[in-house]
């Protein structure tokens, strides 16, 4: 799917996220998560800081407060998976953010950029 490039190099990050989720999945792969940790920080930081007031400005709050919601529960199972903890479960919490983002959020986020005086 050709994304606004407004949203393509954060689409492009999915595709990390993604991969991270699928180790994540197999076991063993905090390693892996400490590799990328900073990136996926920078990632959520980016999306809140331009997304979250736009998505309440223009009347999608709900939105806007499950972006929070998903992105603060991962903060928390990212620290759980750096301790080989709860690995499973994070991967797919990722997986299941990055598929929201994409076929929701980022389809929404589109239509208000465009909509923009």
């Amino acid at each position: 799917m050709k994304r606004d490039p407004r949203l393509a190099q954060l689409s492009r990050e999915h595709h990390t996220a993604l991969r991270v989720g699928r180790r994540l999945l197999e076991g063993g792969a905090s390693a892996v998560l400490g590799a990328e940790q900073d990136a996926l920080a920078a990632h959520f930081a980016e999306e809140e800081a331009r997304f979250v007031p736009l998505l309440r400005e223009r009347g999608e709050a709900a939105l806007a407060e499950r972006l929070l919601r998903e992105h603060a529960a991962l903060r928390g199972l990212f620290a759980d998976a750096a301790r080989g903890e709860r690995e499973a479960e994070t991967g797919q919490a990722l997986i299941d953010h990055v598929r929201f983002e994409e076929r929701e959020l980022f389809p929404i986020i589109e239509g208000l950029l465009q909509a923009a005086p």
